[in-house]
């Protein structure tokens, strides 16, 4: 999804990105993030090679159902306390999300056609990510974990069909569904910008 400028560490941070939130999605104690159980479950049979090449998938498999908006336009103000024991998938579903909106803004200002591609958000305030400075972003980090989301969980085979595609060991098959997520990406800004 994003352009090839000979710039492999782009890709190579949207595959980190990626690896990170499938192994958020498939701790124990992981919300299913808009995916059925079924899904997660079978996400959590995958060996390392086959979820390396989930990964690869060239767009983000996270997207966030919205940005916490208030959040993001001010440093948080008087918020409640948190629970003095919080899990630890909470905690490290905060720090992915804080390295994905630090990754988000950074695209935004640098690679704005490739952010719009490649990232997915639904929420059209997704450009003032790039005005943000990075103590709104951890600031809010702890409201964007409730409105993290599996991209595409809404779609009857986008995810089972990675799945599949990755135990084939088929290449043709793999290729395929890699880059199925293209018209789904393009169709998800045409939505958008209505």
């Amino acid at each position: 999804m994003c352009p090839d400028h000979g710039d492999t560490a782009l890709t190579a941070e949207l595959v980190d990105l990626n690896l990170g939130f499938l192994t958020l999605i498939t701790a124990p104690d992981a919300p299913g993030l808009g995916l059925e159980a079924a899904i997660v479950e079978q996400l959590r049979t995958l060996r390392a090679q086959e979820r390396a090449f989930i990964a690869g998938t060239p767009g983000l498999l996270a997207c966030f159902r919205r940005l916490p908006p208030s959040a993001l336009q001010r440093v948080a103000e008087a918020q409640p306390a948190l629970a003095p024991v919080e899990s630890a998938w909470r905690e490290s579903a905060r720090l992915y999300v804080t390295g994905l909106l630090t990754w988000l803004r950074q695209l935004e200002q640098h690679e704005p056609p490739c952010c719009a591609l490649c990232a997915a958000t639904r929420d059209p305030a997704a450009d003032r990510l790039a005005h943000l400075d990075f103590s709104r972003i951890r600031a809010s980090a702890d409201l964007a974990v409730d409105e993290l989301r599996a991209r595409f969980g809404d779609h009857p085979t986008f995810w089972a069909d990675l799945i599949r595609s990755a135990r084939s060991g088929d290449e043709d098959y793999q290729a395929l569904s890699r880059l199925r997520i293209i018209p789904l990406v393009l169709a998800e800004q045409c939505a958008s910008r209505r």
